[in-house]
């Protein structure tokens, strides 16, 4: 159990103060006493942060509402834990395209005007791994944008990390079937700010956005983006639930500002992913089959180089060639990493074969049985 007096690595404290008010008020201004100095910190550096904020703002606001986006992004979807940050790291070798990184997802605010300031504050808060895996978490290394619209509004999925009593709450925002039109129009419009944002950024290169949120999402990225390319990564559920499990516990403690009971935190982890499959199967077909790739999670780890070539054909997208050897590099640091073994007993069985049957059976895994 972490100790609860960590708050440095609190991602509120990249927040703007009026959402940290509004996500207070949202959750009426429950939080355990015993992490009070996590909330103090994130007062302190978002005021610490308003005149970074105000400056970038001024004079880059224009500058990002006039970028076009010529190139619509390519997102890499599936569920937590199915090796979505191992690709992404790998993609973000090809300099052809841009990624978010630590540093715009936690200070979404200053990066462009203050890029060696906005590094150097990251460094300093994040571990040097992260607490689930063991990957290393540096200032450049990819993460989900869906930090970013954490820190902006009240629609980031993640605030449920920080706010674990009202998780099911942040949860309607990834599909927004529960939400006002005018929640999910506002949400359209952050989102669309941080792409032209990013896009900017990278001088109008295709950015790839690593979101696991995004899966509940085709519908409305398809609107904003019809010639988006949609990269699909899934894994056996069986496997995936208690690493999703061990995941969330490590990182409520050292985000949330409340307690959380852990057999809730089961319950909603497996509710979600049921409905992000839900909205998948459903909605999959509206992608163009020519903009769409699946990757299976153990193919890739047996041979990710061909996995990649695999993409970037299917995809047909460039620069693998002379990506290859950075590629390889990568691959080859990698080979003495051993990733967590979960323990799939008679309790885990369970629950996957009551809430994500479905599941299990559309991707090919086998059914297994709880023990007597």
């Amino acid at each position: 159990m972490k100790p609860a007096w960590i708050f440095w690595e609190e991602p509120l404290a990249g927040a703007t103060y009026s959402n940290i008010v509004r996500l207070l008020w949202q959750n009426r201004f429950r939080v355990n006493i015993r992490y009070l100095p996590r909330l103090v910190y994130s007062f302190a550096m978002s005021t610490l942060l308003f005149p970074l904020r105000v400056t970038e703002a001024a004079r880059f606001n224009r500058r990002i509402r006039n970028t076009s986006i010529e190139k619509d992004p390519l997102f890499i979807i599936g569920h937590y834990r199915t090796g979505t940050t191992y690709l992404i790291t790998l993609l973000s070798k090809d300099p052809n395209r841009g990624y978010v990184s630590n540093i715009e997802a936690y200070l979404p605010h200053t990066f462009l005007a203050f890029p060696r300031l906005t590094k150097w504050i990251i460094e300093m808060s994040l571990p040097e791994t992260r607490p689930m895996d063991d990957v290393v978490m540096g200032g450049i290394e990819p993460t989900e944008d869906e930090y970013s619209i954490g820190a902006k509004d009240k629609y980031g999925y993640y605030n449920g990390f920080i706010f674990p009593r009202n998780f099911k709450q942040y949860s309607r925002y990834n599909s927004f079937r529960e939400c006002s039109k005018q929640d999910l129009e506002r949400w359209r419009r952050r989102y669309h700010h941080f792409v032209q944002k990013m896009t900017l950024k990278y001088g109008g290169r295709r950015i790839m956005f690593k979101n696991p949120a995004n899966t509940y999402r085709i519908p409305y990225l398809m609107d904003m983006y019809p010639n988006a390319k949609w990269l699909h990564l899934y894994r056996d559920p069986y496997e995936v639930f208690p690493s999703t499990v061990k995941f969330f516990r490590e990182v409520f403690q050292i985000y949330a500002l409340q307690t959380w009971e852990d057999e809730d935190l089961q319950t909603h982890i497996l509710e979600d992913y049921r409905e992000m499959y839900e909205r998948f199967f459903t909605d999959r077909h509206l992608i163009p089959g020519e903009n769409y790739v699946e990757v299976r999670y153990e193919d890739f780890l047996k041979d990710p180089l061909s996995t990649l070539d695999r993409v970037y054909r299917g995809l047909n997208l460039n620069g693998f060639e002379e990506t290859r050897p950075a590629f390889q590099k990568h691959i080859d640091a990698q080979k003495s990493y051993r990733p967590n073994v979960h323990d799939v007993n008679g309790d885990v069985i369970t629950k996957v074969n009551t809430y994500l049957s479905e599941i299990v059976e559309s991707f090919g895994y086998e059914k297994r049985t709880a023990p007597a």
